[in-house]
C-alpha cells in the first residue's frame, strides 16, 4: 500500500481486512463480522456498490458518521448527498472503483466557511474476489 495509517483505530481496522482477505485480493462481506468491531462500530460504514457506471449507497452508517452529516444517511446514495459531502465522498469511492485498493485520507479543508478534518480508511470487499461490491470504511475526527 502507498500510504501511512496514522490513526491507531483505523490501523486496527486495516489489520483486519488483511487477516480476513488471506491471500485473496480482498475479503467477501460475510468474512466481516460487526462483533469482531464493536469497539469501533460507531465510527464505521458499509457502503453497497450497485449498477454500471456504480452508485453508492450506505447500508450501515455508524454514528460518528452522522453526526458529522447532522443526519442518518442509512439508504442514501451518495450522488444524491449534498455539494459539500460529495465533493469529498464521490471521488474516494470512484477512486476505490478504479484501483480496486485500500484508500486512506487524512482531510483538513476549509470549505464555504466549514471546516473539514477526519482521517478516514475505505477498504475494499468483493464476493468473486474481481469486482467490488462492497465498501468497509471507517473515520475519524481529527
Amino acid at each position: 500500500m502507498d500510504f501511512v495509517i496514522t490513526h491507531p483505530k483505523l490501523q486496527e481496522l486495516f489489520d483486519y481486512w488483511q487477516r480476513k482477505r488471506g491471500e485473496r485480493a480482498m475479503p467477501r462481506r460475510q468474512d466481516v463480522d460487526p462483533i469482531d468491531l464493536r469497539q469501533m462500530l460507531p465510527h464505521i460504514f458499509l457502503v453497497d456498490v450497485e449498477g454500471q457506471p456504480a452508485r453508492f449507497r450506505y447500508r450501515l452508517v455508524g454514528t460518528e458518521l452522522t453526526m458529522i452529516m447532522g443526519r442518518e444517511l442509512k439508504g442514501a446514495y451518495i450522488d444524491e448527498m449534498p455539494f459539500l459531502f460529495r465533493k469529498f465522498a464521490l471521488p474516494a469511492y470512484e477512486e476505490m472503483i478504479d484501483r480496486r485498493t485500500p484508500s486512506y485520507k487524512e482531510v483538513n479543508a476549509l470549505e464555504a466557511f466549514f471546516t473539514i478534518r477526519y482521517k478516514r480508511l475505505m477498504l475494499p470487499l468483493s464476493e468473486n474476489v474481481t469486482d467490488i461490491n462492497m465498501i468497509l470504511g471507517g473515520i475519524y475526527r481529527v
